[in-house]
């Protein structure tokens, strides 16, 4: 008996000692983006293909849709609410298709990157090796989220110098920009009278006598008094 016991109390001590049991990490929560531009076309290529890579990574989806709203509109309610949860912590990873599905404009893109990197959230787009997520989050990682916002900021600025430049060459060769407003033969006559009697006639009151824009009262008054030296 005795040696039964001694046997018991031997396998007791070399038994390993119990596990404490560890609860599982949370898992990370990744907002899936959805975006058609028309109202009859779907999202389901898109949330299958997104859905399948947030399992086999052990993410936690939430699913963001706009359906019918074109790319080009910056201001989008699942979009919005999606970056609105991005500040606030809410979730840790965006996913999308493809890049222009969260922006086709360049500048609207920009914009969203910054506020991602300012976030420290991460940017996965499977179809285009787009991966800044916390796992994968390395200087190569954010260099090239900052690289795609820095493409499109040159693209903007290209832009506006194009615009510059085709402006000043459109106003060498005599073009005028701008609303023309145009003066009636009566509303000038009055305004000379009115003028002539009171030079000092505000370009306000003059304005509302008339019924002319602030602008178009200003430059006419200037016109008037250069013309007719009224003061």
């Amino acid at each position: 008996m005795s040696t039964a016991l001694e046997l018991f109390d031997v396998r007791e001590r070399l038994a390993p000692p119990p596990t404490a049991k560890v609860d599982a990490p949370p898992k990370t929560m990744v907002a899936v983006y959805l975006r058609v531009s028309t109202e009859d076309q779907n999202t389901d290529l898109q949330r299958s293909e997104l859905l399948a890579q947030a399992n086999f990574r052990g993410w936690e989806p939430i699913i963001y849709e706009d359906q019918g709203i074109s790319g080009a509109h910056f201001d989008r309610p699942a979009l919005n609410r999606l970056l609105a949860d991005a500040d606030a912590g809410r979730v840790k990873v965006i996913m999308a298709w493809k890049l222009d599905r969260i922006g086709r404009s360049t500048q609207h893109l920009a914009e969203i990157i910054n506020r991602l990197l300012k976030a420290d959230v991460g940017l996965v787009v499977p179809s285009q090796g787009i991966d800044t997520s916390a796992g994968s989050m390395n200087p190569a990682s954010k260099l090239q989220l900052n690289v795609l916002a820095a493409v499109a900021e040159f693209e903007r600025d290209l832009i506006r110098e194009r615009t510059k430049a085709g402006m000043k060459a459109a106003k060498a060769r005599g073009v005028k920009f701008g609303r023309e407003t145009v003066v009636t033969e009566a509303q000038r006559t009055q305004a000379q009278g009115i003028l002539r009697h009171n030079p000092d006639t505000s370009v306000t009151s003059l304005s509302k006598r008339l019924g002319l824009s602030l602008g178009t009262a200003s430059r006419l008054k200037e016109l008037l008094i250069k013309a007719y030296f009224l003061k």
